[in-house]
């Protein structure tokens, strides 16, 4: 938006208080005539000065910044640092005026101090007003700090993450700056339980290269995951029970790589025995919802144990497909592997709950389930349809040992479906 030759202010007000303000903040904020901002932000603004107050009308904002360019010099006063989750962004694509951006204190720089911990491989997500359903999962490597609101507070978030991280350690920053600041420290499962207002800021930690394990004497011992690299972990790695199936590794590479795990944000594990498919989803793709569905029992244990053995985090979920389908949120990638003979009806509700512009994987090693799952793809209404053979041969000393081959039929849902 084109404005007259007057200069456009973004002021960084800090964490709350005049305390927080740099000196050129101090400096702009009281010779400045026009202020815009949030409520607690204006509360700086000098006597005199015309102010509006900027709520979720962001055009009604912009108007009346452009309105008054064109008598004078405006000042933006946004909380924390303008370079961190802040107006800045929206400003400076609306206005082609003489902008100049004046730092401040953030609310993670605030944190950090309390903590007395360093902040630069910090991951920071914003669930401030942005309509996730889900919450974002921790990086698995860093820690990650999270901007709450009053829907996303910490105990909302902490209840929403998957229920293996519960023994992370948090840290919560409330009222930051403010005469009723509070620094909290303890697990994700007692964060879930306790009142934070929802300005506050969640800080989840890493897991431990080394976490806890009780043995069945009772004592502990330090168990750290193993480092594997997916797709393929080699077959020898994973925890196993008999009856509960596991893949070859070589299936599960040329099976990852038709499934595209990446950038997927909810995938589900149909039928998933030892869980190796989703665990290795989840490590190609950590910010995923992986949930591996298996009605028995045992294997749901498997499934947890083979996921704290990899550092991979995987909902187990014990049900039947499809019946346990409606519990979950809604998929953009679905494995389907066993079936116990009920492919049409798990293909249905995984179709059903597909999203749109999600993959569809079905695995086939009965010739049976072959013609039924073609049949099933190519009256599917699904794009991209294909069907990969894997024959996979493994030598032992003077002979090559042939197992059954398995077909993996893809498809793809429209994106206008």
């Amino acid at each position: 938006m084109k404005t007259d030759n007057h200069t456009l202010h973004i002021v960084g007000t800090g964490p709350g208080g005049e305390g927080f303000l740099t000196a050129e903040a101090r400096e702009l904020i009281a010779s400045c005539r026009v202020a815009a901002g949030g409520r607690r932000s204006l509360e700086l603004a000098p006597a005199g000065a015309e102010t509006f107050e900027i709520g979720a009308d962001l055009e009604a904002a912009r108007d009346f910044i452009a309105g008054r360019l064109t008598e004078g010099d405006v000042c933006v006063l946004v909380s924390g640092d303008p370079g961190c989750y802040s107006l800045l962004g929206y400003i400076t694509s609306h206005f082609r005026a003489d902008i100049r951006v004046a730092p401040g204190i953030s609310a993670v720089q605030a944190m950090a101090a309390q903590l007395r911990q360093p902040w630069h491989d910090w991951r920071l997500v914003s669930l401030h007003g942005r309509g996730y359903d889900l919450a974002p999962l921790p990086d698995p490597g860093a820690p990650t700090l999270y901007f709450c609101d009053t829907e996303w507070t910490p105990p909302a978030i902490a209840a929403d993450l998957p229920q293996m991280l519960a023994s992370r350690q948090v840290a919560v920053g409330a009222s930051l700056g403010q005469d009723d600041q509070q620094v909290w420290q303890g697990s994700l499962s007692e964060a879930a339980g306790m009142d934070f207002p929802g300005s506050s800021l969640l800080l989840v930690f890493p897991q431990p290269r080394e976490a806890e394990e009780s043995t069945a004497t009772g004592t502990s011992t330090a168990v750290a995951p193993i480092a594997a690299s997916a797709p393929g972990i080699p077959d020898e790695l994973w925890l196993r029970r008999q009856g509960i199936p596991l893949s070859k590794s070589e299936v599960r590479s040329v099976l990852l790589a038709k499934a595209q795990p990446r950038g997927r944000r909810v995938i589900w594990d149909s039928g998933a025995g030892t869980g190796s498919y989703g665990i290795e989803c989840a490590l190609l793709e950590p910010r995923a919802r992986v949930y591996a569905i298996d009605k028995n029992e045992e294997a749901c244990q498997l499934i947890v144990e083979n996921a704290a053995r990899f550092g991979a985090v995987v909902t187990a979920v014990h049900d039947e497909a499809p019946s346990g389908f409606g519990a979950l949120p809604r998929p953009d990638l679905v494995i389907v592997g066993g079936n116990d003979g009920r492919l049409e009806e798990i293909f249905g509700g995984a179709l059903a709950a597909l999203a749109p512009g999600g993959r569809l994987v079905v695995t086939a090693l009965l010739e049976e389930t072959k013609k039924r799952a073609h049949s099933l793809l190519a009256a599917s209404g699904l794009e991209n349809r294909a069907a990969t053979r894997v024959a996979v041969s493994r030598g032992e000393e003077r002979k090559w040992v042939e197992h059954n081959p398995v077909i993996i039929f893809t498809g793809d849902k429209a994106t206008n479906a």
